[in-house]
């Protein structure tokens, strides 16, 4: 594999060496399929930035940085401690080291590791003072709901048109195609989007690449592909300059692809970018939120989904900072669009790397995920530095997918309108999927296409905020980070409420983890309220004076809920209890899912058992949790 390491023997016969037995510890990953781990993210303490230590060799006469001398013997010896009277760990081969984030390291073997090989080393090396984290280079899957039949009027963007402003009563009593109380109102938001600077409205999709569209043509630049693992990248190598997606198609699910799933390709970072850039006004396809602004296509996922060490360099390389062994990016973006992820805790190199960015001004919005339960990682880092995105129904109310809790805002991702897929409400309530570019090959492109098939998910209501964002910029450039998230939350509209009544309850009840499905939101469950295009280029033309105008909630009670409530009373049953993790976990630097230095974590552990969970995508649950959201 390719991954621009220095294979290296520095503890071939360490991390394989045999000692003295132990007690065996119970199991913790319950769920013998689920995907294999590409290798372990690794943080020594005080370890030097991998920018230091390159300059210091770019200075030295050796090219040979003392530096960095001084941290590859202290891996080393932790390398070698790690297996030091230690049972056989039978990993497939020893491992090769290459850079990652700020300072740390991937450990990358021939084969991926097994779910229980990853608990055992992370353990062994965890257990040394110098280490002060340790994570699963699990691969992070698209977060969308995907295939659903072609819609006859899929051509309508609904997405993009007006909000209805007329009466409750009004609106209720029209067709369900056309209440849109959950709309963005891009169309509106056009006519004040006054003023652009490309360089301030570049959102970077970190995605499965880009494609040649004839929507797409001069609405990208530069970008980059850190897909480092061959076998998946489906482009021949590992990383390098060409975005362009090859493929993310899947045969087999034997080898390298165990745990995944076959299928054919997503197209899923075409998609993205369309929703954001397709080309206006040009008498063909589709428009985009934003007639004025550039994506920059950051390849990081490829064949079964992406690594989270190539998640976490792409950021930083989106964002203009040094990633090891790549040329900088001449295009840095102040917006960064993620729909990948999965139902791990954020984890310690997630968090360094969003911080990272939040520190140079760019922002990070998250898709949460579409298991109707708590946001799913990178949207569950911390909310004071990600922007989580939730989706609702074109009506306002929560989509039958989406995660809740703790959210910045939310708006339409589609919502299924069809029987195969989960929630009894599906053919009553439903909008379908948002009609965007693609392409029309199977498995390699072939060629310019439009769909809304699979276009269904977090992973696509995002990209409608960060849409707004670049908006946002375009009027006003000089907006901080702090600034654009309080924007986005104090330009927001309310959430709907609705005020039907069957036998004295709701019929449309609050989102709960006890009615997990279409359901009536709040603040605390998906976040300050509906995104509001408009109102958002208010605050930006202003932001120490905006003030948000009176606005009062839309009431859902419309004559479709009372025939879905008489098929089902609620549309989802209630989530699974949650097991609380065990008592006196550690709390520390290295995060809910992090192994610390010098003491197993068991909240890692939970961790790497969530990762091998089961996510609602494809209109299937998945066997692997790092998937497209």
């Amino acid at each position: 594999m390719k991954h621009g390491a220095v294979a290296t023997a520095l503890a071939a016969s360490a991390l394989l060496a045999a000692g003295a037995a132990q007690a065996k510890p119970q199991p913790l990953f319950q769920n013998p399929g689920a995907a294999p781990v590409n290798g372990l993210i690794v943080r020594l303490r005080d370890a030097p930035a991998h920018a230091e230590v390159e300059r210091e060799q770019a200075l030295s006469r050796d090219r040979r940085s003392a530096r960095g001398e001084k941290h590859r013997e202290r891996l080393q010896r932790v390398l070698r401690e790690a297996a030091m009277d230690r049972a056989a760990i039978d990993v497939p081969s020893a491992p090769a080291i290459s850079p990652t984030g700020h300072a740390s390291q991937v450990l990358r073997f021939d084969k991926p590791l097994t779910l229980e090989q990853a608990q055992r080393l992370a353990r062994r090396l965890a257990a040394r003072g110098d280490v002060l984290w340790v994570e699963p280079n699990v691969r992070e899957r698209r977060l969308q709901v995907a295939n659903r039949p072609n819609d006859p009027d899929f051509g309508q963007q609904w997405w993009l048109q007006p909000l209805n402003t007329q009466s409750n009563a009004q609106v209720n009593a029209l067709p369900i195609e056309q209440r849109l109380r959950g709309v963005p109102r891009f169309q509106e938001a056009w006519s004040i989007a006054t003023g652009v600077n490309i360089d301030a409205t570049r959102v970077a999709v970190l995605d499965s690449g880009i494609t040649n569209h004839e929507d797409l043509e001069g609405r990208w630049i530069g970008g980059y592909d850190f897909v480092s693992t061959i076998e998946y990248a489906g482009d021949g190598n590992g990383r390098d300059p060409d975005p362009h997606d090859p493929g993310d198609f899947v045969t087999t699910t034997s080898g390298a692809f165990s745990g995944c799933e076959v299928e054919n390709s997503s197209w899923h970072g075409t998609k993205i970018a369309g929703l954001i850039s397709a080309i206006t006004n040009n008498n063909r396809g589709v428009a985009g939120a934003n007639q004025g602004n550039l994506i920059v296509p950051v390849r990081v996922a490829g064949k079964c989904g992406a690594d989270v060490s190539d998640i976490t360099d792409g950021i930083r390389w989106a964002a203009g900072l040094p990633v090891s062994g790549v040329p900088a990016n001449p295009f840095p973006a102040r917006i960064i669009n993620i729909s990948f992820g999965s139902t791990a805790a954020c984890g310690s190199e997630y968090q360094d790397a969003i911080e990272a960015v939040r520190a140079v001004g760019a922002v990070v919005v998250a898709a949460a995920g579409n298991e109707h339960t708590a946001p799913t990682r990178p949207a569950n880092c911390s909310n004071t530095n990600v922007i989580g995105v939730g989706a609702l129904n074109r009506d306002g109310f929560k989509a039958v997918y989406s995660n809740f809790g703790t959210l910045t805002v939310s708006t339409v991702g589609g919502d299924p309108d069809d029987t195969n897929r989960e929630g009894a409400w599906n053919t009553v309530l439903g909008d379908g999927g948002l009609w965007t570019t693609t392409d029309t090959g199977l498995q390699s492109p072939v060629g310019s296409g439009y769909t809304n098939e699979g276009v269904i998910g977090t992973s696509f209501s995002a990209p409608l905020v960060s849409a707004t964002i670049s908006l946002m910029l375009s009027r006003n450039s000089a907006l901080t980070a702090d600034q654009i998230v309080a924007g986005l939350k104090a330009s927001a509209r309310p959430h709907v409420v609705s005020s039907l009544l069957v036998n004295g309850a709701p019929a449309m009840a609050a989102c709960s983890n006890e009615n997990p499905g279409r359901c009536v939101c709040t603040t605390s469950t998906c976040g300050a309220g509906i995104l509001d295009a408009v109102e958002a280029l208010n605050y930006a033309a202003n932001p120490t004076g905006y003030r948000a105008p009176t606005r009062v909630a839309a009431d859902i009670n419309t004559a479709e809920l009372v025939s879905a409530h008489a098929a089902a009373t609620q549309d989802l049953p209630a989530n699974p209890p949650v097991t609380p993790p065990p008592p006196n976990t550690p709390a520390g630097p290295c995060g809910s899912d992090g192994i610390c230095g010098g003491a197993t974590q068991p909240a890692w552990l939970l961790g790497l058992l969530a990762a091998s969970g089961v996510l609602l995508w494809g209109g299937r649950r998945a066997k692997e949790a790092n998937r497209r959201r």
